[in-house]
């Protein structure tokens, strides 16, 4: 049991988790609950569900990954510490724990948890494979990750959806397109050695940040219109998360080593979790009673805290992790990584 708790942990990624976890938090404030017994229902729903959908694609995409993750401990399959028998376990198990889960909130709640499923598994796996059809694959694969567990959560709090929550599902879908289609930089020796023809296997670095920033602008743009009486605190610190973004993007368009890439792609990961811990934060102050003064401030805290990570990150590196300067990168024949990494210039 431990053994296979430690497979089904790596094959989810804790950042993932904090970050659907934390889409699932947005929605339980939004449906009017700041219960930690509305919250775990939801989770109950997503952890699963994440779980499937990570396994799904670590199978389907276990060549590709010992090329780019081989000495990644999340990629349990591609570095040999895991069977595939034991991932499709851990994948059908997961497949009907999220099921169960999603019908204890009701039928609505089974239907999201059902659609989010279907979509995960085309995303991964033939005939469908929407993750080997350029555009549509940073399209798709936010499609589930965010909707599934924020409206997840509003069924969890309030047991229906309504028109004003769409809004600021669609402003955080669109910030979730303008982070996920970057990580392709980190992988995209393997995709292009192996076929996987990605947004940036296609069209290249430059065209890759701009689409990145487009959606990233347009995602903060809709989030501060759809919140008309948000704090000012709140304004700020979004506004200013979203420029510190953009500067990123740009540096990571002209930049011309790959381990920058992935200090910039790292830090830009962090400044998109700290603008949706900021944004629940200021949800779910009001709600729970907390003083607007009280709430300014964890805000401001907050935003200064995850912009120094990122700065901190941009600068200097991680210092331990699969992307740490101190791990030697896996070596594949100079031709080919060459001719692989040329595509994105």
């Amino acid at each position: 049991m431990s053994a296979l708790a430690r497979v089904v942990w790596g094959a989810m990624r804790a950042p993932v988790v904090l970050l659907l976890v934390l889409y699932a938090a947005t929605g339980t404030v939004v449906g009017g609950s700041t219960s930690s017994w509305t919250l775990l229902r939801a989770v109950l729903v997503v952890l699963p569900f994440l779980a499937y959908s990570a396994v799904v694609n670590d199978l389907a995409d276990v060549r590709v990954d010992r090329v780019n993750l081989p000495a990644d401990a999340q990629r349990v399959l591609a570095r040999g510490a895991a069977h595939r028998r034991h991932l499709w376990g851990v994948a059908t198990v997961s497949l009907a724990a999220s099921l169960v889960a999603a019908a204890s909130l009701g039928r609505a709640a089974l239907g999201v948890a059902l659609a989010g499923l279907v979509v995960s598994t085309a995303y991964s796996l033939d005939p469908v494979r929407l993750a080997r059809r350029g555009v549509l694959a940073p399209l798709a694969l936010p499609a589930c990750y965010v909707a599934t567990p924020y409206v997840t959560g509003v069924l969890a709090a309030r047991g229906w959806v309504v028109a004003s929550d769409l809004p600021l599902l669609v402003a955080l879908y669109l910030g979730f397109v303008g982070r996920i289609i970057l990580k392709d930089f980190r992988d995209v020796r393997g995709d292009a050695l192996f076929g996987k023809r990605t947004f940036l296997v296609r069209h290249g670095r430059v065209w890759t940040c701009r689409v990145s920033a487009a959606f990233w602008a347009g995602g903060a743009a809709l989030l501060v219109w759809a919140r008309p009486h948000a704090t000012v605190a709140w304004v700020l610190s979004t506004v200013a998360g979203t420029v510190l973004a953009l500067v990123l993007i740009h540096q990571l368009a002209v930049a011309t080593d790959r381990r920058r890439e992935e200090w910039l792609v790292s830090a830009l990961a962090i400044v998109g979790r700290g603008l949706l811990v900021v944004l629940l934060v200021d949800l779910g102050t009001p709600v729970a009673g907390v003083p607007s003064v009280v709430g300014a401030l964890v805000v401001a805290g907050f935003a200064l805290a995850f912009g120094g990570q990122a700065l901190q990150m941009r600068r200097h590196g991680p210092t331990s992790g699969p992307i740490s300067p101190r791990r030697p990168r896996q070596q594949v024949p100079a031709q080919g990584a060459d001719a692989a990494y040329r595509l994105v210039r």
